[in-house]
């Protein structure tokens, strides 16, 4: 009828909100999906014809299953007792999650993890479209941030079995409880993203940043609820580290080993190991790390960016990311670590605004993420 109205809150008014994200959001997860299925293609091909040794063939071999999704995997199928301590810094979210998949005939622990990280995607792709335009009205800039996070170089990642779709999607749907005043949804947003990664506590910053902004105009009621916002993602972490501390017998047991030599490594001064990086990109010695000093930069340079356009809680979620990221005296992964932190792609696409500028910055993106996914599959980068 001409001149009625929907209700917000009603059935009808979530759908009307939820189309136009799933549009937006339709091809660009296809497309980056087509595109890390032909590089794991070209990575077997190239793996098989130059006999690039054993490295390559698995990796090719296991494709969206590789790297850390083997440790997804194997805890879906099998928990945690059975693999030793290292696989307890991978958080229990993705293969909880997956083990309900398994349920159905004929579907393995490997397709399940694969099935639940591509439908987080998906969600996170329409979550993403709504809070731009929630936050700038703007839906062209939506639709470029949803591209940006799907073709993003280190997004082949959120086609294969890992939890970063799941850490991006309930980041995401807090995110956009804090600034809808929506506490019971940052809240379940906020704990999942605890247990889906370590640094998924980091949503207590902008949680904490939204409380304190609006604590005058909320009713007793509203701050309790606020205040539970602020420590849900924390909750959600202790409450796994808690049930390692029952059946490992030490609390931080995971953090341990996620800081072993071997991995993230131990606390480091971040400006001795970017420069470092950024040396030895000078002299092109350990281009795959020092490739990893030019992402720092980017980061660095967009975090400000959000910090002078949006409100405050976007840019300093990404600044407590980066310091987490750029303390470690291992860099490997920071360009997957950067993408956790959806902010970057929404600065990102608020800088890409003109047509052709954005053409040219999506197509080197694709580009680039189809390169990265090749050698990742190929066992050259450590996505």
């Amino acid at each position: 009828m001409i001149g009625s109205t929907v209700r917000p809150g009603t059935a009808r008014a979530q759908w009307a909100v939820a189309v136009p994200a799933l549009r937006a959001s339709a091809l660009p997860f296809i497309v980056s999906r087509a595109l890390v299925l032909i590089a794991v293609w070209v990575a077997r091909v190239l793996a098989s014809e130059f006999h690039m040794g054993r490295a390559a063939a698995n990796a090719s071999h296991a494709g969206l299953l590789a790297w850390d999704a083997s440790w997804y995997q194997r805890i879906a199928a099998g928990g945690y007792s059975s693999l030793g301590d290292g696989a307890l810094r991978f958080f229990p979210l993705l293969s909880v999650l997956a083990r309900s998949f398994r349920a159905v005939p004929g579907v393995t622990a490997g397709e399940a993890v694969i099935i639940v990280a591509n439908i987080a995607s998906l969600a996170a792709f329409a979550v993403l479209y709504r809070i731009v335009v929630f936050e700038l009205g703007d839906e062209g800039c939506a639709r470029r941030a949803v591209w940006l996070l799907a073709l993003a170089p280190p997004a082949f990642v959120l086609v294969m079995g890992y939890a970063d779709s799941l850490l991006v999607v309930t980041s995401l749907v807090a995110f956009l409880g804090l600034r809808q005043r929506r506490y019971g949804l940052a809240i379940g947003a906020g704990f999942l993203a605890g247990l889906s990664r370590p640094v998924g506590m980091l949503l207590a910053i902008p949680a904490a940043i939204e409380m304190g902004a609006n604590w005058f105009s909320l009713s007793r009621r509203d701050r309790m609820a606020a205040f539970a916002a602020v420590i849900a993602a924390p909750a959600g972490a202790a409450a796994y580290l808690g049930w390692v501390r029952e059946v490992f017998g030490q609390f931080l047991l995971p953090f341990r080993e996620q800081l072993s030599s071997s991995h993230r490594g131990a606390v480091a001064d971040p400006f001795v190991t970017v420069w470092s990086a950024f040396v030895d990109f000078v002299h092109g010695t350990h281009l795959g790390v020092a490739e990893h000093a030019l992402w720092a930069l980017l980061f660095v340079v967009l975090a400000g960016y959000l910090l002078s356009r949006l409100p405050a809680s976007y840019g300093w979620y990404s600044v407590g990311l980066l310091a987490v990221v750029l303390t470690a005296s291992n860099l490997a992964s920071l360009e997957r670590y950067g993408l956790g932190s959806f902010p970057f792609v929404v600065a990102a696409a608020m800088l890409a605004r003109g047509r052709n500028t954005f053409r040219v910055v999506i197509g080197l993106s694709g580009l680039l993420m189809f390169t990265c996914a090749v050698l990742a599959f190929l066992a050259k980068y450590v996505p």
